[in-house]
């Protein structure tokens, strides 16, 4: 009887924990969305990969890219066709329309540029290494 009440204590504190987090996780991935950003630096500063933040056509090329970085599985890659790239140079603005599997990559908006008003796909940790959040302005009334 002990050991039954030790159980569902457990699976009580493991539920109510989990819950817990996923509210947080939430609640941040709230206050990414309808963000403006703005690209900071360059993804690579090797001048032989090229300049500029990758941007994705597709949702699962950018999807299949950050799959392959995260558990370096290469042989698994798929070829993305480079006329569905376009690279953001330093200082144009992004738009966060919404995130996708499991917040890993975000749909954006150009907001400056050649191809601005397009939607494209950004992986999220380069959002957060490449990028920095404008200040909303607020105006005292």
């Amino acid at each position: 009887m002990n050991s039954c009440k030790h159980f569902f204590l457990i699976v009580l504190i493991s539920f109510g924990a989990s819950a817990a987090f996923a509210q947080t996780h939430s609640d941040q991935d709230q206050t990414v969305i309808e963000s403006v950003w703005q690209l900071d630096r360059n993804a690579s500063s090797l001048s032989s990969r090229g300049n500029g933040q990758v941007l994705y056509f597709f949702s699962s090329d950018a999807y299949q890219t950050y799959q392959a970085r995260k558990f370096q599985n290469w042989d698994n890659f798929s070829v993305v066709d480079v006329r569905n790239l376009i690279r953001l140079k330093k200082n144009q603005k992004i738009k966060i329309q919404k995130s996708q599997f499991n917040n890993s990559i975000y749909a954006v908006e150009l907001l400056s540029g050649f191809h601005k008003g397009k939607t494209y796909y950004l992986i999220a940790e380069e959002l957060k290494k490449n990028f920095i959040q404008e200040k909303e302005d607020v105006k005292s009334v």
